[in-house]
């Protein structure tokens, strides 16, 4: 009787994971669906990967004529950041704990710790580093968040500029595929309810990016603006759900909480305006003469 009442707590338990874990990939979805962000172009690669372009450093957007943001904007083939990090931390760090990280205008240190070799050092990716073919912008780090079945939990990992984050200790594959310790992914493991993707994404974006960003799901309302009107509809309208989930979802508690609700307001406008301009096009087209019937000759 005690063991069939523990079998069952046991399968209840993996059933509850695995509904969340597909919660988890049903949001990793949406965001790979997305484009538009300032700090972080999201990709999706399949039903449980996903890459992240996270850009390293915050230039201010100074130069007026530059359309598009640097994670929007996903054509060098270089793989160098403006940077580097001599990090203090054992794998990758987590809110609160050590000094935050400063911008190095010169090559990195000699390592003064090695990456933590846990229990996590064999859940390698389905898709090994040294095999990534996928290449991040020139000032980006490039992630792999994934929620593989066969793990049960999301992990994510460091794809390309694992010395400007962590002291690796080494180039070893196995040591450049475990996975990062991040606190959002331990939430997921410990609470009820797990985490939501854009937690994730606050993390890695508050971690790679300097300085960091008050608001991580900041906007480049001028690479929308640039946007062909079909496709700005659709983008707009895509990324209005979206920040809607976290509003509506996610934690008031959060510090980008009322920034995002802000950030919601010319988003709105523009999805709008491109809805009604749509619509006059539509109403031009709908107007303009018929070519004449061949029949008719």
């Amino acid at each position: 009787m005690f063991t069939h009442a523990v079998d069952m707590s046991v399968s209840n338990r993996e059933r509850e994971q695995k509904r969340r874990l597909q919660h988890f990939l049903a949001d990793l979805a949406i965001l790979g669906s997305l484009q538009g962000f300032r700090y972080f172009q999201p990709w999706l690669r399949g039903k449980e990967e996903l890459l992240l372009t996270v850009v390293n450093e915050d230039l201010g957007w100074r130069s007026p004529g530059f359309p598009v943001s640097v994670a929007s904007s996903f054509t060098s083939s270089t793989c160098s950041s403006s940077y580097s990090l001599d990090s203090d931390y054992d794998s990758s760090p987590l809110p609160g704990e050590g000094p935050q990280p400063k911008p190095r205008l010169q090559p990195p240190q000699a390592p003064r710790q090695q990456a933590n070799k846990s229990n996590d050092s064999h859940l390698v990716p389905a898709s090994p580093s040294e095999e990534e073919i996928a290449v991040p912008e020139i000032n980006c780090t490039l992630f792999l968040l994934a929620g593989y079945a066969k793990y049960g939990r999301p992990y994510a990992w460091i794809r390309s500029n694992h010395e400007r984050l962590v002291n690796i200790g080494g180039t070893d594959s196995l040591v450049k595929d475990t996975p990062m310790k991040l606190k959002s992914i331990t939430d997921w493991v410990l609470t009820s309810e797990g985490t939501r993707v854009w937690d994730v994404v606050n993390e890695l974006v508050g971690l790679c990016t300097m300085p960091p960003p008050d608001n991580p799901f900041t906007l480049d309302m001028r690479y929308l603006q640039t946007l062909p009107l079909p496709e700005r509809f659709l983008v707009t309208g895509a990324l209005l759900n979206f920040l809607e989930m976290i509003v509506v979802q996610g934690s008031h508690e959060e510090p980008f909480y009322d920034m995002v609700v802000k950030e919601m307001k010319p988003l709105r406008r523009l999805h709008f305006q491109s809805l009604v301009e749509l619509h006059r096009l539509r109403g031009v087209k709908s107007r303009s003469p018929s070519l004449p019937d061949s029949s008719d000759d």
